[in-house]
């Protein structure tokens, strides 16, 4: 598999919870991203933000869960998003982002993926 920036912004929010438990209980869902690369899968993560105080790992829901949204991304649109480089609505309407579930929970996710890009130091 090649080697993914997401993974370091992956570990970042999942370092980042602890002090995000008010926006984790905002979004009270499961998000699995199907991370690509040049539209090949590269990886895929689970945010399980369903309970306090919320897990990000590789690898689909544990448990079986059911995510509530996924979302398939090339990795450098997902780190320009994290990056607030790249506009989420406007990402998501011109299909650069593809997601199934639902897509409201990716709006209460900003605030979680903001300062995460400058946090993990790409």
């Amino acid at each position: 598999m090649p080697e993914i920036l997401s993974a370091t912004l992956f570990e970042t929010i999942k370092e980042e919870l602890p002090n995000n438990q008010a926006e984790l209980k905002k979004v009270n869902g499961i998000v699995v991203y199907e991370i690509l690369k040049d539209g090949k899968p590269a990886g895929k993560y689970t945010m399980d933000l369903k309970s306090p105080p919320g897990d990000v790992y590789p690898g689909d829901p544990k448990a079986g869960a059911k995510p509530n949204v996924s979302v398939t991304i090339e990795d450098e649109v997902f780190v320009a998003l994290a990056a607030g480089e790249l506009d989420p609505v406007k990402a998501f309407m011109s299909g650069k982002v593809k997601a199934k579930g639902n897509v409201m929970l990716l709006q209460k996710l900003s605030n979680i993926l903001k300062n995460v890009n400058a946090k993990a130091k790409l």
